[in-house]
């Protein structure tokens, strides 16, 4: 009867966390009217938005899921305002360029909603199997087990929260293997006494933060016409456009397009809506299939742009992120291609004005050792950085 209970209430929780997650509320800033300009997903309370760089910098808005309250000064004060999902290309004038702080709906102080533990986990490794013998618990990233007297030990593990890819050299290299929340009376084959490093995996879609550089606001009366097909070689259903349409899902295409025939103007089309995710420019001309540019039945959203907007440059054979002393990308510069617990290490503490990253994900804080405030920022270029100019003190890879 007692193991049961203890299964059903295992049950009954999963099954409660699954559901919270699935509810989980989403709103998207955007720097300039009718969804154009950089962009900030919120997923979490945040008393101060300048704490990523985007205070006071909303003209539109879009929100994925939930209620949310956005206001004008940080600690939720000043004029508030209430808004259900949907899209506000265009927001009232009280809080256009003003919003400086935004919650779900009922959430405050410890009460802060399903991204609430996001970057919080702990395991246990254990030297024997079966969690005998000596044992370790970690609550954050550990590029060597050397100094914890672990290295090559561990036999079994407990994840109590979180996912962890541990792995069988220092600074997580080597042969790695992700573990999710469980208990685990062995490592598996290739891993029992060869952990060396282990760290919380992060993601890029949990991050209660995330910025992306977004899409120049088109000019006025923009004129041109695209055609999109189900199929390649321009043959199947088609679906013509000839203005910018946010969400592809309205006219039953969203994901369909294979190929496009671009009649008139530039083009820019999206692998999410509302002009979010991985953006490609094509100019007039047939495409005869979209694999080539990363969006084969993968088109959410597209628009005109008022010229040519170059593609994504192809991106490095690893992850790196561009620091400039001064905005617009000017002043001394450094490249990093690994996480750095303080930048004193590399001489830009504090420093940093504007950034460029290469590829990857990468999540800057303004304190050392990963701490303070800290937002995710997606492959793109970034000129200026508002509240977080020459505040950045660390900086990690999560995706």
């Amino acid at each position: 009867m007692s193991t049961f209970s203890n299964t059903a209430r295992a049950l009954l929780t999963g099954l409660a966390l699954a559901a919270g997650a699935a509810g989980a509320a989403e709103i998207t800033l955007y720097e300039h009217a009718n969804f154009a300009g950089a962009q900030l997903t919120l997923r979490g309370y945040t008393r101060d938005i300048s704490s990523t760089g985007f205070n006071d910098r909303a003209s539109s808005i879009v929100v994925n899921s939930g209620r949310w309250e956005v206001c004008t000064d940080a600690d939720f004060g000043g004029t508030c305002t209430v808004f259900t999902r949907g899209e506000y290309p265009v927001i009232d004038s009280r809080l256009n360029d003003r919003i400086s702080s935004a919650r779900e709906v009922g959430s405050y102080g410890d009460r802060r909603g399903v991204y609430n533990d996001y970057g919080r986990g702990a395991v246990v490794l254990y030297d024997e199997g079966n969690f005998g013998g000596r044992s370790l618990r970690l609550d954050a990233d550990t590029a060597t087990l050397v100094r914890n007297g672990f290295n090559d030990r561990a036999v079994s593990l407990e994840v109590l929260q979180g996912t962890w890819e541990l792995c069988a050299d220092a600074e997580f290299s080597g042969n790695c293997r992700t573990y999710a929340p469980g208990r685990y009376p062995d490592l598996g084959y290739g891993m029992a006494r060869q952990v060396s490093s282990a760290r919380l995996l992060r993601s890029a879609g949990e991050a209660p933060a995330l910025i992306s550089p977004g899409l120049p606001p088109p000019p006025p009366n923009q004129e041109g016409r695209a055609i999109l097909y189900s199929e390649r070689g321009l043959r199947g259903a088609s679906l013509a456009v000839s203005g910018p349409v946010p969400d592809l899902d309205r006219s039953n295409f969203n994901d369909a397009s294979a190929s496009l025939y671009v009649e008139s103007g530039t083009w820019v089309a999206c692998r999410d809506a509302f002009f979010r995710g991985d953006c490609r420019s094509f100019g007039p001309g047939r495409y005869d299939e979209l694999g080539s540019a990363g969006l084969d039945r993968a088109i959410s959203s597209i628009r005109p742009t008022g010229g040519p907007v170059p593609p994504l440059a192809p991106q490095p054979a690893e992850p790196a992120v561009e620091f400039f002393s001064e905005p617009d990308f000017g002043g001394e510069r450094v490249r990093v291609d690994r996480d750095i617990r303080d930048l004193d290490r590399v001489n830009f503490n504090d420093r940093a004005a504007s950034v460029v990253v290469l590829a990857g994900s990468w999540e800057l804080c303004t304190d050392a050792r990963f701490g303070g405030s800290c937002a995710v920022f997606q492959p793109g270029r970034y000129p200026r950085l508002g509240g977080l100019t020459r505040q950045l003190s660390s900086l990690r890879r999560i995706q």
